[in-house]
Parts: structure tokens; sequence; C-alpha cells
């Protein structure tokens, strides 16, 4: 039997002769394991459920009718200027933005590579009444056969279909937050007015549930030409709606169209760049919680194998006076730490996949972001890839404290004070 071959069997030998510390070591990486790949399970299907359906139930870039380069804010206009601000009042414009030439955009937009689809539409703020109960939400005209090319509304309709707003002429799809809120379902007609303005009776003639909360308590589609007159906008459009072949490419694609047009562009990044920071610093702590309790667990097995190390003194010392090396033993301790990482991490991957199945399966209230009724998870191959690698790493560098202090034992010695 060669050198290699008999640091094997001294390795299954030192997993076998005592199980109960096996057992806990390797108890302390699956733990670590399982925890790691539940608490990334469950953060990775909260922001995979928010960005798709973000992405599913709203433009990926909105154009907007007042001109680019404005900054975002006041803020942002004025962040390289001292002085004092000075804020006075002025009435409202005879006439309020639009997009000029609205068929040449659709036309520019459409020439676009990444563009996959692009869509006109009129859209502000109204409040809906109906019976004593009110609310106020985006009223947004639009052309349902571009629109739907744009965004699949169709599909999230729980009542009603889209031709339904041509049917009736001043038809409405209200949101499901909306109508829950209104108390209105299909067939109701409710009074929509801005907040200066007559009043006007459009019939809900759908009702449409995306999933994501906000859209829902916020949105009502109607035909474009509705939303003009109710607007008095006449022939106009204030927003373009597009929808791209690679969502990832929309902040790109929007500075491109701010440059292109003179309009400012907004991405859905942009749009919801509060929820997307909160998704990134939760995922940092995700990280940070996974790696400590991997750390944790890799002092258990220190802990394990330094007492296998002062145990094995004797055997130890047989080992190096009948010719083994100081890095032979070494490797001998090192491989034992390996084998119990890797017993651990597989026996955390196993656990983990049916621990992430059980947590998708816990009732929870619903969210102020996504409507769901159970804890959204997502299971994920990389997840394990990377619990798995990480919590083998340190049990490789939690057994060479006990490695090295094995290859540096005297043999002579050990022998002579057992003796």
């Amino acid at each position: 039997m060669g050198v290699f071959g008999a640091l094997l069997l001294l390795i299954r030998r030192q997993v076998t002769h005592d199980l109960f510390r096996t057992s806990v070591s390797v108890g302390a990486v699956a733990c670590g394991v399982i925890i790691t790949v539940a608490v990334n399970g469950v953060m990775a299907g909260f922001e995979t459920k928010f960005v798709l359906r973000t992405i599913e139930t709203s433009p990926q870039i909105m154009v907007y009718d007042d001109p680019a380069g404005g900054g975002r804010g006041l803020a942002d206009d004025w962040s390289d200027q001292l002085g004092i601000v000075t804020v006075t009042s002025a009435p409202a414009p005879d006439q309020p933005p639009r997009i000029e030439k609205p068929a040449e955009l659709l036309a520019a937009l459409a020439a676009m590579p990444e563009v996959r689809a692009a869509a006109p539409a009129m859209v502000g703020s109204a409040i809906f009444q109906f019976g004593g109960r009110e609310a106020r939400a985006d009223l947004s005209g639009i052309v349902p056969e571009q629109h739907q090319r744009v965004v699949d509304l169709e599909k999230d309709l729980v009542s009603g279909t889209l031709t339904d707003l041509y049917a009736s002429g001043d038809g409405v799809i209200l949101g499901q937050g909306l109508a829950d809120t209104l108390g209105a379902k299909r067939g109701d007609f409710v009074t929509v007015r801005l907040s200066i303005g007559e009043r006007h009776a459009l019939r809900v003639v759908g009702v449409i549930h995306t999933g994501v909360t906000l859209t829902d308590l916020r949105s009502a589609y109607t035909l474009l030409s509705v939303a003009q007159r109710i607007m008095g906008r006449g022939r106009e459009v204030n927003r373009v709606a597009v929808r791209l072949h690679d969502f990832d490419d929309a902040l790109e694609v929007a500075e491109r169209i701010e440059a292109l047009t003179g309009k400012r562009a907004i991405s859905w990044q942009e749009f919801n760049t509060h929820v997307i920071s909160l998704l990134n610093t939760n995922r940092m702590l995700t990280d940070i919680v996974g790696v400590g309790v991997l750390i944790v667990a890799g002092f258990g097995i220190l802990n394990v194998l330094m007492m296998t190390v002062l145990d094995k003194l004797n055997s130890i010392a047989l080992l190096k006076a009948v010719g083994y090396s100081a890095l032979e033993v070494s490797l001998a301790w090192l491989g034992l730490g390996l084998v119990v990482g890797l017993l651990g991490v597989a026996v955390g991957c196993s656990l983990g996949y049916y621990v992430v199945e059980l947590l998708g399966t816990i009732p929870i209230p619903r969210l102020a972001v996504v409507d769901t009724e159970t804890l959204l998870v997502n299971n994920l191959p990389k997840h394990y890839v990377l619990a798995g690698g990480v919590a083998a790493g340190v049990s490789m560098l939690a057994a060479m404290l006990p490695a090295l202090k094995a290859g540096r034992l005297d043999p002579v010695e050990i022998l002579r004070g057992h003796s």
C-alpha cells in the first residue's frame, strides 16, 4: 500500500472511530449550509417575484413629455450650485407639456434594434368615486392592441377583456386593489374627475390583478380617446410606453432614447430604485449571515479536530516512528477536515432543498410590495454551489491548525512520556 492509500485508510479510520464527534462536526457544517441555502432561497424568491412581476406588469421604459437633462428632482438640478434658493408661485402653463409628433417618435423607437414594441398613452392622476368611497389613482388612456404588445394586460385580467373598452365606449378597467377600495365590480359606474374639472361616469368593464400591490392600488385603464377627453387634451399624448427585447438593457436604452428624442425616459430600475436598493442591502446582509454561520460551524470543526489530535498523540507518534513525514501527517488531518466538510455539505444540501420547499408553504400576511399568500422562495442551484463551496473551504481552514499541530509533534517526546 502506497503512502496515499495509507493516508486514505487513516482518514477513514478517524472518521469512523468516533462517530459521535464526526456526527457533531458534520451536523455543524450541515446546519450552516441549510441556514445559508434557506436564507438565500427566501431572498431570491422575493427578488425574483418582484422583478419579474414589475417587468411583466409595467413598461420597461416610459418616455415622458418633459425635456431630458433636467435631473430627477430639484436636488439633482442644483446639486452643483451654492447660494439661496427662492421659491415663488406661478400660474400653470396655458399649454401643458406634451409629446410632439408622437407618430414620428413611435416610428423612431420601433427602428431601434433593442425595442420590441412602443405604444402611446395619456396618463394623469384622477379621483375615482363610487358610492360614498373615493380613491386617487393613475388613469391611463391606451390603445389596447398597441399597449398589449408592451404590457400583457390580458393575462392578468380576472374579469372582462381589453376589447370591452371598445364595446362600452366609456369603459374603464380597474386594478384589483382600487376596485376593492371603492367596492366596485364589473358593470358598475364609477365617477372620475381630475383635481379640478367636471365629473365623468365610466363603466367598469374589467378588473386586473397583477400581484404588485402598488400597481393594483393605483392603476386604471381606459381608451386613449376617453382619457384625452377627460383631461381636455384633444388628440395629444404625454407618455410613450416601451418594451425591450432584453429588460437588463433598460438603463442604457433609456439614455439613448433621451439623446434621440430630447424627452425624459425612465427605466424600470429607476422607477423602483428604493426597492432595488433595499434588495441589494438585504442580499449583502444575507451573505454576511450565511458566511457567519459557516464560520461558527468551522470553529466547531476546529474544536473537534483539536480534541482528536490530543486523543491520538500515541497514534501520531507511531506514524512518525515508522517513517511518515510531518507533511504526510498534516495531510491526513487536512483530509479529515475535508471529508467532514464534504459530508456536511452533502447532508446540508440534501436537507436544505426540502427546508426551502417547506418554507414556500408557510402562510404569511400580505406584503406591502407584492401580493402573496405564502413565503416566496426560489430554489436556485447557485445557492447550493455557493453554500457548499464556502462550507468546504471553511472546513479546510478549520482543519489547518490541528493538521499543523499534528505534523509538528515530536514522536520521541510522546513515546518517552508515555513510557
